[in-house]
């Protein structure tokens, strides 16, 4: 098995990434491929059986994976993101029970934590939310998909299709899935095996990835047509009047911490729906 991290952050970020990685159990044809998408970035090894592969073309993480993975030998390509902690027995939860052969893609267990030192009300509400908990796309009463933030994807059936998509910022694991779908693929849930992923720290951090959401959805619903509908103006109306309640009724209750997780969702809504009219293109980072 070939576990594929996409990366883009500092020194001192891959050195604790690097760290996190090394508590996952591997077996002896294991690989784990740090997918370096850092302009000027180098291929080197990181340790007896992690290496560093540059992806320094394109700025999105689907061009890091992408890379990675045609680097990687494993017969399944297990993608998580470098802002998570794998749990040891990420692998063997996976691949221990073994998988149908119709099944091309794996969806693993996301549990929302705090990251240290970050309990801002954001942050809580991310992980009161449960966020990024796998079962708020596998769950979709259609076009359901697991989040590249912890998935395993055959790697026959990952090439047939072409991969990730390259050119943009957000979206690209729903759009794999339903095109893997589409190409007869099954999808199977593996909630054991599980990795942390840390909630963004601060309300900008929050709102900047609801807007890269939003971005994706209008991307994929063009793509996929009935697979992000944008709601009515009825539906978001009735929305936001549902949180203003909420967040009255927990200010006279003097739920001070309910209110603001009201709050947020009404920021929250309004951040997704900008994002929706945001072009889906990679954020160009500058060359050293």
């Amino acid at each position: 098995m070939s576990l594929v991290v996409p990366f883009a952050g500092s020194d001192a970020d891959l050195d604790a990434l690097v760290t996190r990685l090394a508590a996952v159990r591997l077996g002896p044809d294991d690989e784990v491929i740090v997918a370096d998408n850092r302009a000027g970035a180098h291929s080197r090894p990181l340790g007896p059986r992690v290496r560093l592969h540059a992806a320094d073309g394109v700025p999105s993480p689907g061009f890091a994976r992408n890379r990675g993975a045609a680097a990687a030998r494993g017969e399944w390509l297990v993608f998580i993101d470098a802002d998570t902690e794998p749990y040891p027995d990420l692998l063997e939860a996976y691949f221990g029970p073994g998988a149908d052969p119709r099944v091309g893609v794996l969806a693993g267990g996301i549990v929302d934590v705090l990251g240290p030192g970050h309990a801002g009300t954001a942050a809580r509400h991310a992980v009161a939310r449960g966020q990024m908990h796998e079962t708020v796309t596998l769950n979709r009463p259609a076009f359901p998909y697991a989040q590249s933030a912890n998935v395993a994807v055959r790697a026959s059936a990952f090439r047939a299709v072409g991969g990730f998509g390259e050119n943009i910022r957000a979206g690209e694991d729903a759009d794999l899935c339903f095109r893997l779908a589409a190409a007869g693929w099954a999808l199977q849930s593996r909630p054991e095996a599980r990795v942390a992923h840390r909630a963004r720290p601060t309300l900008a951090g929050s709102l900047r990835q609801l807007v890269d959401h939003g971005s994706g959805a209008a991307w994929c619903e063009r793509r996929h047509p009935g697979s992000f509908p944008a709601a009515g103006a009825a539906a978001f109306t009735a929305r936001i009047a549902r949180q203003v309640g909420a967040a009255l009724a927990a200010l006279r209750a003097g739920d001070c911490e309910r209110a603001g997780f009201a709050l947020l969702e009404i920021i929250g809504a309004f951040a997704f729906a900008l994002g929706r009219r945001v072009p889906n293109r990679p954020r160009w980072r500058p060359r050293p």
